[in-house]
């Protein structure tokens, strides 16, 4: 009986020692200044910033602007920094302003997670990889830009998308007001929206065929959205969890959602976007067909009609519902225009074609 007890004792004490030696291993290889590095190629001389600690965190906390140079030296050698690595500033609250390097490559999941200092980031050219939740639940953060050279992605009044503006990524936690979702978008990402507590409205267009989990959880201040889906998405092409702490109307909110005519009823019958009742509303400049063909497509927006050629230039006769014509004019080829108008209902004929354009 004793033997067995002293075995199974030395056995705990030996599982205790292993896991001191674990939690003890180092995620760096070498510091430089105030920061910790990882060598990931002593071929190409190449680094990632990594935290301190392994599970994110520093000794002495990360405060202010902070800027990563681009290279670090380690025993005479040089190694450029290539990346950011997972939760390597998580929770730097104390950091206000990150510059990256432009040898950037890499930025990992987590790594600026809960950065709540934070009010502004731009990804350098050569980045062609952001990992999940990278930029998340960073308060102050209102824009995330980049460069425009960059070949992976690209950003819209703040907000990162992939490079042709099909995918929302991440809309920064700090962005407040309205949130327009280009035309282009077929795509909101997971988590895309999440905890964005300032946002008020937000238009989701006619081209988007997924939405993924999470993508508005959290957006409490929401109290208009503008869906032109003819026919609310479900099944596959919808995550889970997507409206989860918006003011929906099962909960006694007061965010109102505004369809395409002829569409309340799919949407109040159909999974999660019901939870808006009794706070459907149908809109009559939602859904609306746009003139869309290979040299040029017709749209509106809040006061004004919107006209976008691409091959060849357009001769485009505008009139109001009572047959007056509004406006006459040719539009160049490649070229956009923004024309004023009223709020109400247009037929616009662009060549042999012609649409119906409601404005609000």
């Amino acid at each position: 009986m004793k033997k067995n007890f002293l075995l199974a004792l030395a056995c705990l004490l030996l599982a205790s020692v292993q896991m001191n030696v674990k939690a003890q291993v180092k995620p760096y290889d070498f510091t430089d200044g105030k920061l910790f590095y990882k060598i990931t190629s002593k071929e190409g001389k190449e680094v990632y910033v990594v935290s301190e600690k392994p599970r994110g965190g520093y000794t002495v906390k990360l405060k202010g602007a902070l800027t990563i140079p681009e290279s670090a030296t380690h025993e005479g050698t040089a190694y450029a920094v290539t990346g950011i690595g997972k939760q390597a500033f998580y929770m730097c609250e104390g950091l206000t302003a990150v510059t990256l390097p432009s040898t950037l490559k890499a930025i990992s999941d987590k790594s600026f997670l809960g950065c709540h200092g934070l009010t502004s980031i731009k990804i350098p050219n050569l980045v062609e990889k952001i990992g999940k939740w990278a930029f998340m639940s960073c308060a102050q953060l209102e824009r995330i830009d980049v460069e425009e050279s960059n070949k992976k992605y690209c950003s819209k009044d703040g907000v990162l998308f992939n490079k042709d503006v099909s995918i929302v990524i991440q809309c920064p936690s700090g962005k407040k007001g309205d949130c327009n979702i280009p035309e282009s978008v077929t795509k909101i990402s997971a988590q895309a929206f999440y905890g964005c507590v300032g946002l008020t409205a937000m238009r989701i267009p006619h081209n988007v065929v997924y939405i993924g989990n999470d993508a508005f959880y959290g957006c409490v201040k929401l109290r208009t959205i503008k869906c032109e889906l003819k026919e609310p998405l479900t099944g596959i092409a919808m995550g889970t969890e997507v409206f989860e702490q918006v003011s929906t109307g099962d909960i006694g909110g007061s965010c109102k959602l505004y369809v395409p005519v002829g569409s309340k009823t799919a949407y109040e019958e159909t999974a999660q976007w019901k939870k808006f009742v009794p706070n459907i509303e149908e809109d009559n400049t939602l859904g609306i067909d746009v003139v869309s063909n290979s040299d040029i497509s017709v749209r509106s927006e809040s006061g004004k009609i919107l006209i976008a050629t691409k091959g060849n230039a357009a001769n485009i006769h505008i009139y109001n519902v009572a047959g007056t014509l509004v406006y006459s004019c040719i539009v160049p080829a490649a070229t956009n225009v923004s024309l004023p108008v009223q709020s109400g209902v247009y037929v616009v004929k662009a060549g042999n074609k012609q649409v119906k354009v409601g404005v609000k």
